[in-house]
């Protein structure tokens, strides 16, 4: 399935990515997943993370955990710039799957939601300050890059993953939600078909849900409606295009699902700020 995620995260040799963002207008991050674990660090202003249906205020300062897999969007509580960064990992950055002491003990169980994370990291608390400081002292690592840097992310994150593993808790059943695993089979569904002339009803096929349903379930859970999201899968294809291929823009828009060429213009400019052409000549000229 690809309906993770469209961004490296590190390298298969080193699987740590730190990503850093600005949101000159609120905090902004839109639906997806990944099967990487990310520790999202708030430096600026603050915001509500969505976390599987599940609603977390994340304020300055504050750092906050996304498990493997798990569905997360991110809303603005008031317009000023947010500054933020994420942490994002492979599992296998602590070991292998298989016959391994340190996956099997203490990876496997949080990856199967028998161990449960603290989401919110504050540095009110004093062993989540620490866990708040070997964040940012990974960030700080990953940005100089010095000799052996990889040496000491590997070793901070083992240790801030101890800190969490300590402090967390043990789940006696894995409760999962139908709603919520039914959306990540869209999620796969769209993906899969952002280029077809997809209709509402073929999205709600994929779930046992009547369009109504489907609609209202997934407007609550994504904080936008079935075919806004669709556009956004779209628009970001086509961005991945217009910078990889030579193609022309109004190719791009016909294998990205849009058939007028104006429409897409027009819907590239409102998630993007600019045009097409405008967006493939700037970030180009980086």
């Amino acid at each position: 399935m690809n309906y993770y995620e469209n961004l490296e995260h590190g390298s298969k040799e080193f699987p740590v990515g730190v990503h850093d963002t600005v949101c000159e207008q609120g905090f902004s991050l839109y639906p997806h997943l990944h099967r990487e674990f990310e520790f999202l660090i708030m430096k600026k202003g603050s915001g509500k993370l969505y976390i599987d249906d599940v609603e977390y205020v994340i304020s300055e300062g504050d750092a906050i955990f996304i498990n493997s897999e798990a569905l997360h969007v991110g809303l603005n509580i008031d317009e000023e710039e947010t500054v933020f960064y994420a942490i994002v990992f492979s599992p296998e950055l602590f070991g292998s799957f298989g016959d391994d002491l340190i996956m099997n003990k203490y990876v496997m169980p949080v990856i199967n939601k028998k161990i449960h994370f603290g989401e919110t990291y504050s540095t009110s608390i004093s062993w989540q300050k620490e866990v708040v400081d070997l964040l940012e002292a990974v960030h700080l690592e990953y940005i100089n890059a010095n000799i052996g840097y990889e040496l000491k992310i590997k070793a901070m994150l083992m240790e801030a993953w101890q800190l969490c593993f300590a402090n967390g808790s043990r789940q006696s059943e894995n409760i999962i939600d139908d709603t919520v695993e039914g959306m990540k089979k869209v999620f796969a569904y769209i993906h899969e078909e952002y280029a077809s002339q997809l209709t509402l009803e073929d999205i709600a096929a994929r779930t046992n849900m009547s369009r109504g349903y489907f609609c209202r379930r997934f407007s609550e859970i994504m904080h936008m409606t079935p075919f806004e999201y669709l556009l956004r899968v779209r628009i970001e294809n086509s961005c991945r295009m217009l910078l990889a291929s030579n193609l022309p823009i109004g190719e791009i828009a016909l294998q990205c699902g849009f058939n007028s060429f104006s429409y897409f213009s027009k819907t590239f400019r409102s998630f993007k700020g600019c045009t097409p052409g405008g967006y493939r000549k700037s970030v180009s000229n980086r």
